[in-house]
């Protein structure tokens, strides 16, 4: 029987990537867009002949998780919706603050709520992934709502894992470095990646398939064991300096 996986933010990036290894895996996909311009990039995924539903909104609209809440039943809930801020620790405002919050942590942690109920009340032995990043390990400069929230993901998964072991459930995180998505932006951004490059021992950047990669392992019977647990693909970023 095909596995029904559930991703939010597949609209692009990462999160493109982790839907069409999926789809080429044949499970039934529910994707997440937060635009409507970005369900073109999905629409090819049907030729993998495979059920496809595609829900549109924003996460730091709660009326997203009503739309979710008619979905029957997953065997895989993949969080990757993230918000972003490079500001200074001052002067980051309220508003940012808050969305960040939103985004990042509250409409997530209650998307994760309903979808592990599910779970426990199907007797689904699922597996809850979160998108983490390795800045929820280290800290960096004008990162400070970011790295907030990527830790925060981080404890939320090894409490999580813990509720959830008895049954069955598993809750882990990837956690990123810089990770290309697309071609050209190696060319407009150079002096930044190379700053970036710079601190990997590995001099390379994690790619969408090689994290699409490590998602789809942490769904299958080989990490039956692993939980509550990050697989950090960082090229060695946060091992020490």
């Amino acid at each position: 029987m095909r596995k029904n996986t559930l991703i939010t933010g597949a609209g692009r990036g990462i999160g493109l990537g982790i839907a069409r290894l999926f789809a080429k895996k044949k499970h039934n996909l529910i994707l997440t867009v937060r635009k409507r311009n970005q369900i073109g990039n999905l629409i090819k995924l049907k030729n993998e002949n495979i059920n496809i539903k595609i829900i549109i909104g924003d996460f730091k609209d709660e009326g997203i998780l009503k739309k979710l809440k008619k979905i029957k039943k997953i065997d895989n809930l993949i969080c990757n919706v993230s918000g972003e801020n490079t500001k200074f620790f001052t002067k980051v405002s309220k508003k940012e603050l808050d969305e960040m919050i939103k985004t990042n942590l509250s409409t997530t942690f209650r998307i994760k709520q309903i979808f592990a109920q599910q779970m426990i009340k199907n007797k689904t032995k699922g597996s809850i992934i979160n998108i983490s990043s390795q800045l929820g390990h280290t800290g960096a400069f004008n990162r400070s709502l970011y790295c907030m929230s990527k830790f925060a993901i981080e404890g939320l998964t090894k409490a999580m894992a813990l509720d959830l072991g008895k049954y069955g459930i598993r809750v882990n995180t990837v956690s990123p470095t810089k990770t290309i998505v697309k071609k050209n932006e190696i060319n407009k951004q150079t002096k930044r990646l190379k700053l970036i490059k710079s601190k990997i021992p590995l001099n390379k950047f994690s790619t969408v398939e090689e994290i699409a990669g490590i998602v789809y392992f942490l769904t299958t019977k080989d990490a039956s064991s692993i939980t509550g647990t990050s697989l950090i693909s960082d090229g060695g970023w946060t091992a020490g300096k």
